[in-house]
């Protein structure tokens, strides 16, 4: 019993690990911006997986005592191996569901890093009990080891601390731009659809219509910002002129107006008809979204996201005659 109490003992890192791996998993689920999701999520993706698979790899040796310079190296091949291992967990998870999702990701690099430090406290009582016998024979050797031991892991040397340096920047860079959502990265979706054959579609938008015939489109938002937010959905038909790659605004009629609140995840359609009551050739289906509320006179300039549908108005033969 005190054999296997000495031995987690000694393993307090991979339980640390272990802990580590869970505390990691719930702050990026309850993380509210990125600056939250941050920290856990560059412990989990760049340290651990590495630090487990070097582990690992030296169970069967004699470990060095934790000091400063010993730290640090063991950071560095922590940070080394994660870049060498998330490639890898990224194409499995790629090759099993299709798409690369990051929860996806998140959840199998955990996987690793739990089965990982789980394997390597196997391996580690293994040793133990293999060599139980040998370590007073062993302890002369190892006297002769110390002083290069010593070289190796007692002192700091430039080439370690520039190296530690360099990672730690280059993984705070690759952290923050994998977990910060850059400007003008869709964090929220709007689309628009058309229903055919009872299945609503991303095409067959109506393209030529007659003056006063109505029309379908329905109009959808999908929240991925990790947060619950509050949006506003304005639809508009506007009558605009084209003069190369400028697009002015002539005229133009408000539809209507919805507010709602989604969550991470969660969609919101709502299909809209409206009356074709413009005529000319660059008439459009305008929908502005906001985060929000929506100033008086709503354009593209102010929205969030704005997406269109372009379409050709004819005079009625009525109004011709």
């Amino acid at each position: 019993m005190s054999s296997i109490a000495d031995e987690l003992f000694e393993s307090r890192d991979l339980l640390a690990v272990g802990g580590l791996v869970a505390v990691s998993v719930v702050a990026i689920a309850i993380g509210t911006t990125g600056v939250v999701r941050l920290p856990p999520a560059v412990l989990l993706l760049f340290v651990l997986p590495g630090y487990v698979t070097a582990t690992f790899a030296y169970a069967e040796r004699e470990r060095e005592p934790w000091t400063f310079a010993t730290v640090v190296e063991r950071f560095a091949l922590s940070v080394g191996g994660s870049l060498a291992v998330l490639p890898l967990l990224a194409i499995v998870v790629y090759l099993a569901a299709g798409a690369l999702s990051a929860w996806g990701l998140v959840g199998l690099v955990a996987g690793y890093v739990v089965v990982g430090a789980a394997a390597t406290l196997v391996r580690r009582a293994r040793r133990s009990g293999g060599v139980s016998g040998h370590r007073s024979g062993a302890a002369g050797s190892r006297a002769g080891t110390t002083a290069s031991s010593r070289r190796l892991f007692g002192e700091l040397t430039p080439t370690t601390a520039i190296l530690a340096v360099s990672v730690v920047i280059a993984v705070a860079t690759l952290g923050v731009a994998v977990t910060v959502p850059a400007d003008g990265e869709t964090a929220t979706d709007l689309h628009l659809l058309t229903e055919q054959d009872g299945r609503l579609v991303a095409n067959e938008y109506p393209d030529s219509l007659t003056e006063g015939e109505s029309a379908a489109i329905t109009v959808g938002v999908t929240n991925d910002e990790h947060r619950t937010v509050e949006y506003t959905v304005v639809t508009e038909l506007q009558r605009v002129q084209v003069d190369g790659r400028s697009v002015v605004v002539t005229d133009k009629r408000r539809i209507d107006q919805y507010a709602f609140e989604l969550g991470q995840g969660e969609s919101w359609r709502e299909s809209e008809e409206f009356q074709a009551s413009f005529t000319g050739e660059n008439v459009r289906f305008v929908t502005h979204l906001y985060r929000g509320d929506p100033p008086e006179n709503p354009t593209a300039d102010t929205a969030y996201r704005t997406t269109y549908v372009w379409f050709d108005v004819q005079p009625s033969s009525a109004g011709g005659e």
